[in-house]
């Protein structure tokens, strides 16, 4: 699918100071990113570019929801994303990467594209446990019988007796208490 430059910043036509960009994100914005963990969200990206004489400051301000695969059950759900990611992008000889958050540009670049860089803050946004929340009562939000042909599959080892009497000083411990 051909890409959109609507991430694309011309840079070098803005004078310097601050410039805001808001963008809506959609599954459209996913489904154009080739391998893309996420199908499926509802976010903005409100985007303040301090553009000054020697690098860029961009402050991200990305809030939504995406809809990503249960750990446990395999269900998409929603989870929220309310990230505040900043980069610091410098002007170089060559293009390169310092660190996380900051990269190097050739000074002959005249514009720099948004995409790649909102695509990773939101993933990086995201836990690495994806799971149904519980329920007010505590109680998993995941699909029932997955759960139960979960519980059914599950492998208990043989109780071990040597564990027995450590559980019952614990339990003395906590009566003492």
């Amino acid at each position: 699918m051909e890409q959109q430059d609507d991430f694309v910043i011309p840079f070098r036509g803005l004078g310097t100071g601050i410039h805001r960009f808001h963008y809506a994100i959609d599954g459209s914005f996913f489904e154009e990113l080739e391998y893309s963990e996420i199908q499926e969200g509802n976010l903005t990206v409100d985007l303040t570019m301090d553009r000054q004489e020697r690098m860029l400051l961009l402050d991200f301000l990305i809030q939504g929801t995406v809809d990503v695969p249960c750990d446990r059950c395999l269900e998409d759900f929603s989870l929220e994303v309310d990230d505040h990611p900043r980069l610091i992008v410098k002007f170089g000889d060559a293009y390169e990467e310092e660190d996380d958050d900051i990269i190097v540009i050739p000074h002959e670049e005249h514009q720099i594209d948004v995409r790649q860089h909102i695509y990773e803050y939101i993933l990086l946004s995201l836990p690495l446990r994806r799971v149904h929340p519980d329920d007010e009562l505590g109680q998993s939000t995941c699909d029932p019988d997955m759960l139960s042909a979960l519980e059914r599959l599950q492998v208990h080892p043989p109780a071990d007796g040597r564990w027995d009497a450590l559980s019952g000083l614990r339990d003395e411990a906590e009566e003492e208490e």
